[in-house]
């Protein structure tokens, strides 16, 4: 018995102005955010003493991402190790992150709605961080990138809880957020730009969690998009990372604080003096169309790359002097492969492991370990297992578990498999196979 089980199915809901019959739209791409969520909405039937819920985010051929609270209506903390109850968890969608054209904001008696302009190509990529560089664990607002195809690109920065108790706001120009009449908001982004070059369909958000991370030249979240040409653009989102105090951006008006030692009512902007979509750096030019990104966990400035042709490249830079000190090497090769790379990322915590999935249905496991004292990922990486026919079909998505021991994979065959990272990976034998659960491909 694996333990494992479905717990909650979530069905997407129709957008606001949406009066047709057609099933929902596809779901290409959701994440746990590794920030403290809000608080229940007093709609909830969730008691006052409840823990922090988890935040879910899901994004897809919709034009909005739809962010959900999952919670147990028990005092049991949900982002502990302890099994969730199925039969006391509670869902619901709290808010909706929408782009700067999604529409006009209609009240029709009944309550205010949103109504769509036009119609989107959706979101085919995003990514979530904890903008935070201090030791809390806990501490950190979310910032939230999502990408559509063409190279259009969405910024959306969320407080962290514990601040906006403490009286604190975000001071910026933009809109408030909207309340429809199904008490979701539609947040519009703090930042938006569009990169040519930039397929859309794959992007990173360079760790702002790293210790070393900036250098006083530093300011922005820096965000990495691939391209057809086989090149990954850094650009920066006009976000303010957050910093230690100090130096000539320190000050409640020009820094991000992440932490509760922050002052009591203090007003913070989180826009920076840069230009949304600003290149810093052009890496890998002249190479395979990029079909997966991923940035070291714990190695500054270091990511690798997965091609159409099946080839993987880890580039990385020693030089942390700032955006202009930026010199990308390419350290590795990986050419075990000749499908393309959908699915990539380094594992949990230390980043030990690269993960990589390809169309062929095979599943990678390479030993980075030896990088982890490195500035630069100059050591070697090695292939220590493979899963071949891991799935039926293409890979279409992987995540390690924070705990560095599994990766859970899930593929066009519309089957999720979780595999043991050591013999179990190398045996071809899932931990555990949901099979037919889905009507499609699980991306």
């Amino acid at each position: 018995m694996s333990g494992y089980r479905t717990l909650h199915r979530i069905k997407p809901s129709k957008q606001d102005g949406d009066e047709s019959s057609s099933p929902p739209p596809p779901i290409w791409r959701v994440r746990f955010s590794p920030c403290r969520s809000s608080a229940p909405s007093s709609s909830s039937s969730l008691p006052s003493s409840s823990p922090s819920p988890l935040r879910l985010l899901a994004a897809g051929a919709s034009n909005t991402i739809q962010c959900y609270s999952l919670t147990e209506r028990t005092n049991k903390d949900a982002n502990t190790d302890d099994i969730l109850d199925a039969s006391a968890m509670s869902v619901e969608c709290t808010d909706c992150l929408v782009s700067k054209e999604y529409g006009d904001c209609v009240d029709d008696g009944d309550g205010a709605a949103f109504v769509p302009s036009r119609a989107t190509l959706g979101y085919a990529a995003l990514d979530i961080a904890r903008n935070y560089c201090g030791a809390d664990p806990a501490s950190g607002s979310e910032i939230v990138v999502a990408s559509q195809l063409g190279g259009k690109v969405c910024v959306w920065f969320r407080l962290d809880p514990m601040l906006i108790e403490k009286g604190m706001s975000v001071a910026t120009e933009d809109e408030p957020a909207t309340t429809t009449r199904e008490n979701t908001k539609y947040i519009r982004p703090h930042a938006e730009f569009s990169i040519d070059a930039a397929t859309g369909t794959t992007l990173a958000i360079r760790p702002p969690t790293l210790g070393n991370y900036y250098t006083k030249k530093e300011t922005d979240i820096i965000v990495a998009l691939g391209c057809a040409n086989g090149a990954v653009i850094l650009c920066k989102t006009g976000i303010l990372a957050a910093r230690p105090g100090g130096g000539e951006n320190a000050g409640s008006s020009s820094v991000v604080i992440g932490d509760s030692s922050s002052s009591v009512g203090e007003s913070i902007n989180v826009l920076s003096k840069s230009t949304p979509g600003e290149i810093v750096a052009t890496v890998g030019g002249g190479h395979a169309c990029v079909m997966s990104l991923a940035f070291h966990p714990t190695i500054p400035n270091s990511f690798a790359v997965g091609r159409k042709d099946g080839t993987i490249d880890i580039y990385s830079s020693a030089d942390n002097g700032g955006y202009n000190d930026f010199s990308f090497r390419r350290m590795h090769r990986l050419v075990h492969s000749s499908f393309p790379i959908r699915a990539l990322s380094f594992s949990k915590p230390d980043g030990a492991l690269l993960f990589a999935g390809d169309d062929g249905g095979n599943l990678y496991s390479y030993d980075a370990s030896c990088n982890n004292e490195h500035t630069h990922m100059s050591a070697p990486v090695k292939l220590v297992a493979c899963a071949l026919a891991a799935h039926k079909g293409w890979i279409m998505n992987l995540t390690p578990f924070p705990d560095g021991r599994r990766v859970a994979t899930c593929g066009s065959d519309r089957s999720a498999r979780v595999w043991d990272c050591g013999m179990g990976l190398a045996s071809g034998t899932p931990v555990h196979s949901f099979e037919g659960a889905h009507g499609g491909l699980v991306w």
